[in-house]
């Protein structure tokens, strides 16, 4: 029924009656929040997500050296160089590992936020001890969570160049992911350094 906002008028402002309610529909939903964002950020724990959205966007996100810092997606919306009003949104997905489409360490909180994302920039950690198994790895987690997330288009990016030894690594590596992944879209950076990144 009505309340005392429908039924108060200029002379009453406020009425001491109201009418008696009716039996309403009911009913439970389970809402979804899912980030929109042109790019989703993913990779394991610790390669260089937040350090990157940082270098590249005026997000702030917590950055520090030990797993798991990111306990929430941070976004970032980065302006195109040379574009006056094209920006783009990065999205910064915590860290995910194998188990992730069962729920493991948070998964699905984290995974069903990629789902919105156009494009996935797939951040390896170059200092690994194996990084094209964490990438199989990801790239793994991402089918078994949605079969479609296998064919968005992805970019993938090999983090911290500025440590020698994974430079020196690189050439190597780069053929190797180029053939797991079987396309060209493979660079490397660094988001400490701001190495190979947008101004």
């Amino acid at each position: 029924g009505r309340g005392n906002m429908a039924l108060r008028t200029e002379q009453n402002r406020v009425p001491e009656f109201a009418e008696l309610g009716e039996k309403g529909d009911g009913m439970w939903l389970n809402l979804q929040l899912k980030l929109v964002a042109d790019v989703g950020i993913v990779g394991m724990p610790n390669a260089g997500k937040s350090t990157l959205i940082a270098a590249v966007t005026n997000a702030r996100p917590k950055v520090a050296d030990y797993p798991f810092t990111t306990i929430v997606p941070n976004l970032g919306v980065c302006q195109l160089p040379g574009r006056d009003f094209d920006t783009l949104v990065l999205a910064d997905i915590p860290g995910l590992i194998e188990g992730a489409h069962d729920g493991v360490g948070l998964g699905h909180a984290f995974l069903r936020h990629v789902e919105r994302c156009r494009v996935l920039i797939h951040l390896v950690d170059g200092s690994a001890d194996d990084p094209l198994s964490n990438l199989k790895a990801i790239e793994s987690e991402l089918e078994l969570f949605n079969p479609d997330l296998a064919s968005k288009p992805k970019v993938v990016l090999v983090n911290k160049m500025d440590i020698k030894h994974v430079r020196d690594k690189w050439p190597e590596l780069r053929d190797a992911i180029k053939k797991e992944v079987k396309h060209g879209r493979v660079d490397a950076v660094s988001a400490a350094a701001n190495v190979n990144l947008m101004p």
